[in-house]
């Protein structure tokens, strides 16, 4: 968990960096959110590894309850029609 964390801030860091108010200094190693998105990644399939949970079947899962209870949450709203 505190390697999740840790990875978690990287990307909020870099997230700053490239949207935020806080850009890099000149002798900072370039990043990119990529790169910690991807690291997150990782850090995540290994914990669920170690706890032998399988992936796909919790990103389904996830997936179909996002579908159900949220399924106008993510909807694209129609511009013309706020006119």
């Amino acid at each position: 968990m505190a390697r999740l964390t840790e990875e978690a801030g990287e990307l909020a860091r870099e997230v700053n960096h490239y949207y935020g108010e806080k850009p890099k200094k000149p002798d900072e190693k370039e990043k990119t959110v990529e790169e910690e998105l991807g690291d997150i990644l990782f850090v995540i399939s290994c914990i669920a590894n170690s706890l032998d949970i399988d992936m796909s079947e919790a990103f389904d899962s996830t997936m179909k309850k996002f579908e159900s209870r949220d399924k106008d949450r993510w909807t694209k709203k129609d511009s013309s029609l706020e006119e």
